[in-house]
C-alpha cells in the first residue's frame, strides 16, 4: 500500500522501468530520498527517476538530458504523475552544471559506464554538495571497479553496490 505508482509513456525516450539498471536506481532512490532533498537526474530519458524522486518527497528535481525528445517526455510524464511542479526538465549536460553554482543533495546518473567514467574526468563529483549522495547505474559487474576508481578521482567515495543479474548500481557520497 505504500508503493509509489508511476504512470509512464516513454515515447521515443529511454526508460520504461523494466530494465535492471532502472529498477536498481528506483530501489536506491526509495532508500535515499528524504523530504525536501534537492536532486539531479542527469540523463533523464523518460523522466522515470526524476518522477520517482519527486514522488518520494524530493523538494525539487532538475532533470537534464542532451536529447530534446527525452526532455519533452519527462515534462509530459511529470505532469501526468502530478509532480510537474517539482521537476524542471531541460536540455543540458554535465558541462552546463559544472560551470554553474548548482549543487545537489542527491544525484542519479543511469547511463553507460564509459560515459560515467568520462564525466568523472569532467568534474562530475563537483555537482554533489559536500555530504551529498549519488547513484550511478548502467554498469555491468565487470566495469564496477573501473567506475569506482573514476568516482574516487572526482572526489566521491563509493560505499555500496546493488546487484541484479550482471548489472550494478554504485552509491557514493561526497565527504
Amino acid at each position: 500500500p505504500d508503493d509509489l505508482v508511476i504512470a509512464l509513456d516513454p515515447g521515443m525516450a529511454f526508460g520504461t522501468g523494466t530494465h535492471p539498471t532502472t529498477q536498481l536506481c528506483l530501489e536506491a532512490l526509495d532508500d535515499l530520498v528524504h523530504p525536501g532533498v534537492q536532486a539531479l537526474d542527469l540523463g533523464c530519458g523518460s523522466g522515470i527517476l526524476a518522477i520517482a524522486a519527486a514522488g518520494l518527497g524530493a523538494g525539487h528535481v532538475l532533470a537534464l538530458d542532451i536529447d530534446p525528445i527525452a526532455v519533452d517526455a519527462t515534462i509530459r510524464n511529470a505532469e501526468a504523475n502530478g509532480v510537474g511542479d517539482r521537476i524542471t526538465a531541460q536540455t543540458g549536460s554535465l558541462e552546463s552544471l559544472v560551470t554553474s553554482a548548482r549543487r545537489f543533495d542527491l544525484a542519479v546518473v543511469n547511463i553507460l559506464a564509459r560515459i560515467i567514467i568520462q564525466m568523472c574526468d569532467e568534474h562530475l563529483g563537483d555537482v554533489v554538495r559536500p555530504g551529498g549522495l549519488a547513484i550511478f547505474s548502467g554498469i555491468i559487474e565487470e566495469q564496477a571497479d573501473h567506475v569506482e576508481a573514476a568516482l574516487r578521482r572526482t572526489g566521491l567515495e563509493p560505499y555500496r553496490r546493488r546487484l541484479q543479474g550482471h548489472w550494478v548500481v554504485i552509491e557514493a557520497r561526497r565527504p
